[in-house]
C-alpha cells in the first residue's frame, strides 16, 4: 500500500471468494495467494454477505450458480450496501442473459469456466482494481502475452450470439433506453432504425448526477448478430466509469474525449476485430453548455432551432477499436432556451422523425439510420 492505503499491486489486496465448488474454490485461492492476496471464502452468496460484513474485501470473485442464495441475488445484494466494491463472476453458465443481469447487478468483469490460464485472471483482477481505485492506475505488473481469443473473458458468448439471432436480439433488446427520457432540466429522444434483427447502430441516455446527463450514438462495423455481445461491452464500459464517478473517482464519464479514448484502448484489447464510429455528449444541466467528442464522420451534429438544422463542424477522425493510436475530434457550446443539439446518421427518416418530434425508438426498416435531440 501507499501513503493514500492504495495498492502498488496486488499484494495485500482482500479477495472473497463465493464459490460452492470446493475444488474450484481452493485452485483460484491458491493462485490467488501466490500474489500476495489476503483470501477469505464463503460456500453460497449467504455466507457471502457474512463473510462481507465480518472482513470487507476490496475484491470479489463471485460464481452465479449456488445453493441457498445464487451469484446474481448476493451481486443485487451488494449493489445497494457496497456497489464502490468491485467484482468479478467467474461461472460455467454461459447465458447471455446471465452476463446481461451480472453487468446490471455490479459486476465488472465475467469469466468463463473452466480457466485454462490463470492469467486471464490476473489480467481481469489487475484491470478491475485499477478501474475502482484498489490500485494505483500508473502501476507496472507483468502481463502475459495472450492469444486473441483470449484477450477478452466473454469470447464464448460472442461466438454464441453470433451463431444465435434470437438470443441476440432478446440480449440487446434490454440495453436501449426509453424512446423518451426527462432530465433535470433536459429532454432526449431518439428513434433508430435497423435492417437486421440485431442492430448495429446503439444508443443510451443516462444522467451521472444532478447536474450531468450523458448520452452517446454509435453504429458498429461489420453488420452482425454478434454486435449484441459489443453493445454489451460498450454498456459495461459505460457502466464503470460511471460507477467511479459516483465513488468519487475518475471523472472521465464527463470527459468525452477522455472517455472515447478509453473506449478505444478497451475494443483494441478485446481483439474483436470490429469498428465504431461514435459520438458522447455531456451536458451540463445547470449551465447548459455541452461537451462533446467524435470518433468516426458518418455521424453529423447540428444545432436545431425550430426547424431548422445548422451543423456543426467536427472533424473527420479514425473511428474506434481500428487502432491504438486516435485523436478524437471534440466541441463545446451552450444552448440557448430554444435550442437542441442534434445527432443523426443514415436514413432519412430519421432526420424526419427528429424534425417532427417522433421519437420511437427502435424501429425495423429497410434502410438504417438514427436520430436523437437533446433538448435543454
Amino acid at each position: 500500500m501507499n501513503s493514500f492505503g492504495v495498492a502498488m499491486g496486488l499484494d495485500g489486496i482482500n479477495v472473497l471468494i463465493v464459490e460452492d465448488d470446493p475444488v474450484f474454490r481452493q485452485l483460484i485461492g491458491d493462485y490467488c495467494r501466490k500474489q500476495g492476496m489476503n483470501i477469505d471464502e464463503a460456500e453460497d452468496g449467504q455466507v457471502g454477505l457474512e463473510r462481507f460484513a465480518a472482513n470487507r474485501p476490496d475484491l470479489m470473485l463471485v460464481d452465479l450458480s449456488m445453493p441457498r442464495m445464487g451469484g446474481q441475488e448476493f451481486l443485487a445484494e451488494l449493489a445497494s450496501l457496497a456497489p464502490e466494491v468491485p467484482s468479478i463472476v467467474i461461472t460455467g453458465n454461459k447465458a447471455m442473459s446471465d452476463v446481461v443481469d451480472a453487468l446490471r447487478h455490479g459486476a465488472w468483469d465475467y469469466l468463463m469456466k473452466p480457466l485454462t490460464d490463470l492469467h486471464i485472471l490476473h489480467n481481469a483482477m489487475t484491470d478491475c482494481l485499477r478501474e475502482s481505485g484498489g490500485i494505483e492506475a500508473n502501476t507496472s505488473l507483468p502481463e502475459p502475452t495472450l492469444k486473441p481469443t483470449e484477450s477478452f473473458t466473454l469470447n464464448d458468448n460472442y461466438d454464441a450470439l453470433r451463431n444465435d439471432p434470437h438470443t441476440a436480439q432478446l440480449v440487446q433488446a434490454q440495453l436501449f433506453p426509453a424512446p423518451e427520457l426527462h432530465g433535470m432540466r433536459c429532454h432526449f429522444g431518439y428513434s433508430l432504425y435497423k435492417c437486421e434483427p440485431v442492430s448495429d447502430r446503439l444508443c443510451d441516455g443516462f444522467e451521472a448526477d444532478n447536474d450531468h446527463f450523458c448520452t452517446y450514438l454509435a453504429h458498429i462495423s461489420p453488420e452482425s448478430t454478434a454486435n449484441a455481445f459489443v453493445s454489451v461491452l460498450i454498456r459495461s464500459f459505460f457502466n464503470q466509469k460511471l460507477k467511479r464517478y459516483r465513488q468519487g473517482g475518475s471523472t472521465a464519464i464527463l470527459e468525452p474525449y477522455s472517455m472515447l479514448c478509453y473506449l478505444n484502448e478497451q475494443l483494441v484489447k478485446s481483439g474483436l476485430n470490429c469498428s465504431i464510429e461514435i459520438v458522447y455528449v455531456v451536458l451540463d444541466q445547470r449551465s447548459k453548455r455541452i461537451s462533446m467528442a467524435r470518433c468516426g464522420s458518418n455521424i453529423k451534429a447540428y444545432l436545431r432551432t425550430d426547424d431548422t438544422l445548422s451543423p456543426l463542424l467536427m472533424a473527420d477522425t479514425t473511428a474506434l477499436g481500428v487502432g491504438s493510436d486516435i485523436e478524437p475530434s471534440s466541441h463545446f457550446r451552450s444552448l440557448e432556451q430554444d435550442q437542441a443539439l442534434a445527432l443523426l446518421e443514415g436514413s432519412n427518416q430519421a432526420r424526419q422523425d427528429l424534425l417532427n418530434g417522433d421519437f420511437s425508438g427502435v424501429n425495423q426498416a429497410l434502410d438504417g439510420g438514427s436520430g436523437l435531440q437533446l433538448r435543454v
